[in-house]
């Protein structure tokens, strides 16, 4: 079932229902960075397909991505944080009785992160990125001057995909993501919800900095298991989706 449903700044938000209609869950995916609701490489596509008889899954467009209304400009995190929250409180509204779970890939966990909302039965992060913001900053300014792009972390940055996408990222980006602390916000999240960290041993788009951190909250599991960042191999991420399956059954 498709829907567009209005986030709180009036756009309409591209979102895709399907599923068990008759299970007692419900699985919201929430996407990174300059993505969609298919995630990169389709991971969430084939990660859908793997659960759609035993969950009612919910996969939308971050506003600004995918067939969702908006700029990709005016992305930024406590944007993106109120479009989860309308979708979440949808599902509350038209599945009152079923019990909401989270799956969120790359900088998508930060999104959750920063709304941390309350009465999520479990959360799944898939990718999560570096606990230290200002490396994280200073590792995608890189990336994108190595594809060609331009900075400007007080005006308009350009950012070319791999794909083809000549990706615009506005300043209102940077400084929320400045303004972020990971190991604050992820440790208050999982004081509300059951949470575990999928890690990628073989990350490609992360260097394999500052994640250690996060093995020291102990409210969290923090999981290191085979792949690359959006697990593109067909062995692992077939393990990572038995893993997750493993984790929500538990």
């Amino acid at each position: 079932m498709k829907k567009k449903i209005k986030n709180t700044s009036g756009e309409k938000l591209d979102v895709l229902i399907e599923g068990n209609l008759k299970s007692k869950e419900i699985l919201i995916f929430v996407h990174g960075f300059g993505t969609d609701k298919n995630e990169g490489f389709a991971s969430f596509l084939d990660l859908s397909s793997y659960f759609i008889k035993d969950y009612l899954i919910i996969r939308f467009d971050l506003s600004g991505y995918g067939k969702s209304e908006g700029n990709d400009y005016d992305f930024q995190f406590q944007k993106a944080a109120g479009d989860l929250e309308t979708i979440i409180n949808y599902a509350r509204k038209n599945y009152p009785q079923k019990e909401i779970n989270i799956i969120a890939h790359s900088l998508g966990t930060f999104i959750t992160s920063i709304l941390s909302p309350a009465l999520i039965k479990k959360t799944i992060f898939t990718s999560v990125p570096n606990s230290n913001t200002s490396f994280i900053i200073r590792e995608m300014q890189n990336r994108i001057i190595a594809h060609g792009g331009q900075i400007n972390e007080k005006g308009q940055t350009i950012y070319p995909r791999s794909s083809g996408v000549v990706q615009k990222i506005g300043k209102d980006f940077w400084r929320t993501l400045r303004n972020f602390y990971p190991l604050k916000q992820i440790k208050t999240f999982g004081n509300k919800t059951n949470l575990i960290i999928f890690k990628p041993k073989q990350d490609d788009v992360l260097k394999n900095k500052y994640f250690s951190e996060y093995k020291k909250i102990k409210n969290i599991r923090y999981v290191e298991i085979n792949g690359n960042h959006n697990f593109t191999n067909p062995k692992d991420r077939l393990n990572l989706f038995k893993e997750i399956k493993k984790f929500l059954l538990s």
